[in-house]
């Protein structure tokens, strides 16, 4: 086969997938069109639902400052899982969080499984 006739197939090959890839273009920009018109179609149809008023809201109290310092003298309940493995973590939970282990309050610490 002479290096001329390769060529021809090899352009003829690339014409016809970029004549696909535009078909397919034109497709999609079809589509979006259909589907931008009938989304405002609907969105015309749907009657405007009129604002309901707006109600005054009572102002509620502010609730009671949180003490800083407050000791929590409570025990923590411990659910399958020792002393230890409570300690390391309290440990981790308060160096992640940036939280000094000291104003961190656990109530309870539990095993999930």
């Amino acid at each position: 086969m002479p290096v001329s006739e390769a060529l021809m197939i090899a352009l003829s090959g690339f014409l016809v997938v970029f004549l696909m890839l535009v078909i397919l273009w034109g497709i999609l920009v079809l589509i979006s069109k259909a589907v931008s018109g009938m989304e405002k179609s609907v969105a015309a149809e749907v009657p405007a639902v009129p604002a309901a008023p707006v109600k005054a809201e009572e102002p509620q109290p502010a609730p009671a400052p949180a003490r800083a310092h407050e000791i929590y003298g409570g025990e923590i309940a411990l659910y399958d899982v020792d002393e230890k493995t409570a300690a390391c973590i309290m440990a981790i939970v308060s160096d992640s969080s940036g939280i000094p282990l000291d104003q961190l309050i656990f109530r309870s610490i539990k095993a999930l499984d």
